[in-house]
């Protein structure tokens, strides 16, 4: 390469330098156009402003006592609070945001979407939950104590909170992608000044090299000795070219080892996410198995309490202790396979076997029938003799897992029983009484269990079997249940699971088909 090409490259790279320069300028006016923000980002040090504006946004359609700004840190991904109006709640609202972590009411608030509005007890006012996200992630989440109550805010603010809240989002977003933008400008103008410094001071070796070569041949048409001379300096002035030219291929070098990298430490971060991911998927199930795990903790409870009475009373026979303890073991041994029944449910190869459902609901009743009618509460099964034994075989047959149906029968019981609990206390029943029927048609097994508990209200019966919906206390459930037990019937048994209401109360029917 000549010297007149190498000062043609360096000369076009600074052009295009400089245009990149030019062009991310313009993306960042016109971002800032579009987002119509109120402060050029240009004058922004932080997001404060942006949420300010937000905040005193809300209160132009809302009534708030105080409000509060999680934000999503890119990396982690954690919400950490940033922002708070005024800033002497700031405890205050912590504290009643981790009460809504614990009962999952801040995961399905980011979930939705949506605007969420729920009754705090400590605080004995309306809490406003709603989350910021745009298209690439969710950028946080807005907290604030109402001073009004819910029903009196017209359902078209909420609309109006669910678009201010989106365009918060993206201004956070805008305001990012400036900073991360004017660093990547800042160094690019630092790159484009050093290659002009650089040709430049080419352009002044040229010179002088050009004076010198004039200079020298001035002198050998004077003498040969000059002559000498010259050549002498030509080859201090080839190995000084050939220096440079060595120091260019080294730091390119040293350019493609950084690209290399940097090109590792990103997969080394996509790893790091992945495997992030995976272990929000076990909390999931961890959170699923623990709500399970509830009732069996209950009932070995209720039966070492008895024990304790029994031995009070009248001391402790060696029947009673013995039927005792094999009701625990029975009641360990159950939770035991709940670990193996929630890994039989995420996995799609599972092969499924067959089991007699009458066995099956007897063995639920007798685990939990000693606990219910200590409370209050009878189990009445419904099950005719003729479906039990044939010849020596169970007649009722069905594909899937035993325990897992008895988990699903268990928990349908544990709904019931919170049912009837709230009307025994409050005088609206003398009696609690859940029914367990069983029944056939020519190609599937019917179970119903049906309560005296109130029933479902007809404007939430269609919602029942969604992911985190509950009407119990936050502090009572978790929403997972009949969720759990509609996927384990419908993937795993291949049957159908519904709700209904009868004149007492509530009727949870599971249809099973036959096993041929």
């Amino acid at each position: 390469m000549t010297e007149k090409d190498h000062m043609d490259f360096i000369e076009a790279k600074a052009e295009h330098l400089q245009n990149e320069k030019n062009n991310t300028m313009k993306v960042l006016e016109a971002i800032c156009s579009v987002r119509n923000l109120n402060t050029s980002l240009n004058k922004l040090d932080t997001h404060d402003i942006i949420l300010e504006n937000a905040f005193n946004k809300l209160l132009a359609l809302v009534r708030l006592k105080n409000g509060g700004f999680f934000l999503v840190d890119e990396l982690s991904g954690n919400f950490s609070p940033t922002k708070f109006f005024p800033q002497e709640d700031r405890e205050l609202l912590l504290t009643e945001t981790d009460k809504l972590i614990i009962d999952g009411t801040f995961a399905m608030a980011v979930k939705t979407g949506k605007t969420t509005v729920i009754k705090s007890k400590s605080l004995k006012s309306h809490i406003l939950l709603h989350v910021m996200s745009t298209v690439s992630r969710t950028r946080g989440l807005f907290i604030g104590q109402l001073s009004t109550a819910k029903e009196d805010i017209p359902d078209a603010v909420f609309y109006l909170i669910t678009i201010l809240m989106n365009e918060t989002a993206h201004q956070l977003e805008s305001f990012e992608l400036y900073n991360r933008n004017k660093e990547t400008n800042r160094m690019l103008t630092e790159s484009v000044k050093k290659l002009e410094d650089s040709q430049q001071q080419l352009k002044n070796f040229n010179e002088k090299l050009e004076a010198e070569v004039y200079n020298r041949t001035k002198e050998l048409k004077a003498t040969n000795d000059l002559l000498e001379n010259e050549v002498s300096e030509r080859k201090k002035i080839e190995k000084l070219l050939m220096q440079q030219k060595e120091a260019l291929q080294e730091l390119n070098e040293t350019l493609e080892n950084r690209v290399a990298i940097e090109t590792e430490n990103r997969r080394k971060s996509e790893r790091i996410l992945h495997e992030q991911s995976k272990l929000a998927a076990m909390g999931q199930m961890m959170k699923a198995i623990s709500h399970q795990w509830r009732q069996p903790l209950n009932a070995l409870g209720m039966i070492i309490q008895d024990m304790l009475d029994e031995h009070d009373e009248k001391g402790i026979s060696r029947d009673y202790l013995n039927d005792s303890v094999n009701k625990c073991l029975k009641l360990v041994m159950h939770m035991s396979s709940t670990i193996d029944d929630f890994s039989s449910l995420v996995r799609s190869d599972t092969d499924k076997d067959t089991f007699s459902l009458v066995p099956a609901i007897h063995e639920v009743i007798s685990l939990v029938e000693v606990q219910y009618n200590r409370l209050g509460i009878f189990l009445e099964p419904e099950i005719s003799d003729q479906f039990a034994q044939s010849t020596g075989q169970p007649r009722i047959m069905v594909h899937g897992d035993s325990g897992m149906f008895k988990q699903i029968i268990m928990n349908l019981l544990a709904n019931s029983k919170d049912a009837i609990l709230p009307r025994l206390e409050n005088g609206k029943s003398e009696k609690g009484l859940i029914k367990i029927s069983l029944d056939c048609d020519e190609t599937s097994a019917i179970v119903n269990i049906e309560d005296n508990g109130g029933g479902i209200p007809e404007d939430i019966i269609d919602r029942v079997f969604e992911p985190y919906f509950t009407t119990k206390k936050h502090d009572k459930g978790t929403g997972i249940g009949l969720y759990i037990s509609r996927l384990v019937v419908q993937e795993h048994m291949r049957g159908e699971i519904s709700a209904g209401n009868s004149m007492n109360g509530a009727v949870i029917t599971l249809k099973i088909p036959l096993s041929s």
